[in-house]
């Protein structure tokens, strides 16, 4: 068994092309799409269509939660006009979260006891993000129902950690490799380089190996659109992997 694991396109269809390619010639059994599909200064429409027409287990990231409430943040309100009829029906029928291969994997955005925008692995109240302790990690995978494999994305970091006999992948994402939020505190995420990020995960006879993927693309040109969209700060972090400081 063998799954492809992508997270946070962020309406970067660029981003996402590279990866399906990437992963197309990897012959996965399953792909699971762990949410915050559209919302960015990219090509919405476009990324709507290519994750549409993907075979995935999809769920819904918080930017799917605030388009559907009406949420005012920028890549919310970019994406919101240029997304279809057919477009919204679907982001409307996503689970928020989504069990598999009998149990034994879960699926969220966050993590599976705080929700869409809880970070499962990190502590973030330095500014900067850092594994945090094993018994935080422990108390945000209440809801797993002991699932031995968790996937998890909203970092936009790319890890892999064992708690409790538990592994968690988050695969990182796949459009966006870097940004700043004021929310719980002021932090930033930094993937440190523009690859487009997705996780390959396959069941051996041993356990789960784990391959983190870094694929190159036009980052220049989604950085292009960024710009065109008036977001000059995601045109660094495009082009970068980092924040602007």
């Amino acid at each position: 068994m063998k799954i492809a694991v992508i997270a946070d396109v962020h309406g970067n269809s660029l981003a996402l092309e590279a990866v399906l390619r990437d992963f197309s010639a990897k012959n996965p059994d399953l792909i699971i799409n762990l949410g915050d599909l559209v919302s960015g200064p990219f090509d919405p429409a476009r990324s709507a269509d290519l994750q549409m027409s993907l075979p995935a287990v999809t769920v819904a990231g918080n930017h799917e939660r605030q388009l559907l409430s009406g949420g005012t943040g920028s890549s919310d309100a970019y994406a919101r006009p240029r997304l279809s009829e057919a477009h919204w029906e679907w982001i409307l029928s996503l689970p928020d979260t989504a069990k598999l291969l009998d149990g034994q994997v879960f699926a969220c955005h966050g993590s599976p006891a705080g929700g869409d925008q809880d970070y499962a692995l990190e502590d973030i109240s330095t500014g900067q993000p850092r594994l945090d302790r094993p018994d935080a990690i422990r108390a945000r995978l209440v809801g797993a129902d002991e699932a031995p494999l968790v996937l998890c994305g909203h970092t936009h970091i790319s890890r892999v950690v064992m708690n409790d006999g538990v592994l968690i992948v988050n695969p990182g994402s796949v459009g966006m490799p870097a940004y700043a939020d004021d929310l719980p505190v002021a932090h930033v995420m930094e993937a440190g380089c523009p690859h487009a990020r997705y996780a390959l995960v396959t069941r051996a006879y041993t356990g789960w190996k784990v391959d983190l993927r870094a694929v190159p693309y036009d980052f220049e040109a989604a950085a292009r659109q960024a710009e065109l969209a008036g977001r000059p700060e995601i045109a660094f972090g495009v082009r970068s992997g980092r924040v602007r400081r």
